[in-house]
């Protein structure tokens, strides 16, 4: 059975291809279209999934969409109508991606929007599931656990905002449910807006953190009322707009009591603003363990599984992880939007199906490779490699000798975090290499850490253990730097003492980890740091991407599938002058 998970028009668009209970190819099309978070519908990434199993449209038996739209319709009716006249600013314009006719237009006519965009004549049929349920389906259905409570903390979806089920084989069981706008993800979104950042930026603030005190807990009490006993969430809807007004206008003015004013558009942030963000984090991991202690009373289960926006909060995971309420957690590392199609294929295949279970998630490198196309954009774009006898060893030397290293290699990985697939590494052994990446390559806020990416078999020398995680190789948790590491890695330490480390195992990455264990071995050290592939745009994709983004920074050495690319050997390509000697 061939199920293509479909997600469009909101944000985050992706494609799943699912074939007999396995997940073959997974993309997200910002990585293709090069727009962060796009809504667009994801047509580039339709298209790869389906050649790269030589499949049409017409060959896929079912197409699952990841939100219901007569559930969207009417959770936004309700809402329309209980805060009318206000709601009026909902409507926007048809014409706008933004728009719910635009959305609702397009999603009631699904299988024609398909046919007429791949050529399809319809041998297929075409669904759509709740969104929680694809959120659910990403975690339970990828954990390999039989029996498992089930988190998700989500923003608003189609009308859910968190729930709590338990899941046992094919089935799951819904306990308790949070009905939008009462979520705490609204807590968090609206702070961030509060000190001035945009929607998507929710990881800048929990950089922050840990750079504050957490001075105004309290206030950010007075946002909502959480009872951990019977699991009743409410907000104080008198500081907060979502539900009048919409995503546009989050929070009344009546917040600025709590919080004073908004730092102005372009200035330095205060230390005001760092004890915010960490008195948020604060709220946030305290709020996770609340709920986790909540699934663990109504569901028993000594697993876990978690999914949804908020659980992409790395310091609340490792908090559930370490509070010994459960055995096994699974953090789906797709936890966003953007592993819905996952979930909602997942979730199609065995809930209502009623299939049999194989699939268990042990890697990411789900998208493209372009083993063939790399060598010769490189000759295209005139780059020169340097012939090597231990490319791997060449590169640890670098990174050991202080070089920045955009490492491409095979199968584009999935989701948020590059892997080792499309990754930027560094030495994390000097305290400067921050600074030093942030002017050369990534051009982002200093509060932010990079993280580093550590041998499997190594990692509990470096981290204090955290032996409930079963999601060790996704930098979808913090660790613990033990704290006489602290000081021989400072560049991949926070200021808490933490890092969102990634176990780098032999299998899956075997070019990366060789590259790793060559640096172990001049070194000492069993990790490097590994950052996205990136400069403020999305993870490259392309060998061209890739090319485009070493020209246009000031990384020294470029690796692609293998071919060394040395900055000082293509001045010419680079359009830089050589310096003198």
């Amino acid at each position: 059975m061939k199920i293509l998970g479909l997600s469009a028009w909101f944000h985050d668009s992706s494609a799943c291809l699912l074939v007999d209970g396995e997940i073959v190819a997974y993309a997200e099309e910002e990585r293709f279209n090069r727009e962060k978070h796009t809504p667009e519908y994801p047509q580039a990434a339709v298209e790869w999934v389906l050649e790269n199993a030589g499949l049409t449209l017409d060959d896929v038996d079912e197409v699952v969409f990841y939100v219901d739209p007569w559930a969207y319709l009417i959770t936004g009716a309700k809402a329309f109508l209980s805060a009318f006249p206000y709601s009026l600013s909902f409507l926007g314009k048809e014409a706008s991606t933004r728009s719910p006719f635009y959305r609702l237009k397009r999603m009631f006519g699904l299988k024609r929007e398909l046919c007429r965009r791949h050529g399809a004549k319809g041998d297929f049929n075409a669904v759509a599931l709740r969104h929680y349920r694809t959120h659910q389906g990403s975690t339970f259905y990828a954990s390999g656990f039989e029996d498992s409570a089930i988190l998700t903390i989500d923003f608003a979806g189609d009308g859910f905002a968190e729930v709590i089920a338990h899941g046992r084989g094919l089935d799951i069981e819904d306990k308790l449910v949070h009905r939008i706008p009462h979520g705490f993800a609204l807590v968090y979104t609206t702070v961030t807006h509060l000190l001035g950042f945009r929607w998507d930026d929710e990881y800048k603030v929990m950089g922050m953190a840990a750079y504050g005190e957490p001075r105004f807990r309290e206030e950010i009490n007075k946002l909502f009322a959480f009872d951990p006993d019977t699991g009743d969430f409410r907000l104080n809807l008198e500081y907060f707009n979502f539900h009048k007004y919409g995503r546009n206008n989050l929070f009344s003015d009546k917040i600025f009591e709590l919080f004073g004013p908004s730092p102005e558009p372009g200035s330095d942030l205060t230390q005001r603003e760092y004890d915010l963000a960490a008195s948020l984090q604060a709220a946030t991991a305290d709020y996770g363990l609340a709920m986790a202690g909540l699934v663990k009373r109504l569901t028993g289960s000594d697993n876990l599984c978690v999914a949804g926006g908020v659980t992409q909060n790395c310091l609340m995971n490792q908090a559930i992880c370490e509070s010994g309420l459960f055995d096994n957690v699974f953090l789906q590392p797709l936890a966003g939007d953007h592993g819905c199609t996952l979930g909602a294929a997942l979730y199609q295949y065995h809930r209502v199906h009623k299939r049999p279970r194989r699939y268990k998630m042990n890697h990411l490198f789900l998208g493209p490779a372009y083993l063939e196309e790399s060598h010769a954009a490189a000759d295209r774009h005139g780059l020169k490699a340097r012939a090597v006898d231990d490319w791997h060893g060449e590169v640890a030397q670098a990174i050991a000798d202080g070089l920045i290293v955009g490492f491409f290699d095979g199968c584009m990985e999935a989701g948020p975090r590059a892997l080792g697939s499309r990754s930027i590494l560094a030495d994390p052994r000097r305290a400067d290499m921050k600074d030093i990446l942030n002017s050369r390559v990534k051009h982002r806020e200093h509060f932010r850490p990079f993280a580093p990416s550590v041998l499997e078999t190594e990692i509990e020398t470096v981290f204090e253990p955290l032996p409930a995680c079963r999601s060790l190789e996704y930098m979808i948790v913090t660790l613990t730097v033990r704290p006489e590491w602290r000081e021989k890695v400072p560049a991949i330490t926070h200021d808490d003492g933490t890092a969102r480390a990634q176990a780098v195992g032999r299998a899956h990455a075997p070019n990366f980890y060789r590259i790793i264990e060559a640096f172990f071995e001049r070194t000492g050290v069993p990790l490097v740091i590994n950052t996205s592939f990136n400069d403020n745009e999305p993870i490259v994709c392309t060998p061209d991407n890739a090319i485009d983004c070493f020209k246009r920074t000031r990384i020294d050495l470029l690796v692609l599938d293998g071919r060394l690319y040395y900055r000082e050997d293509n001045a010419d390509a680079v359009n830089e002058k050589p310096e003198a000697g």
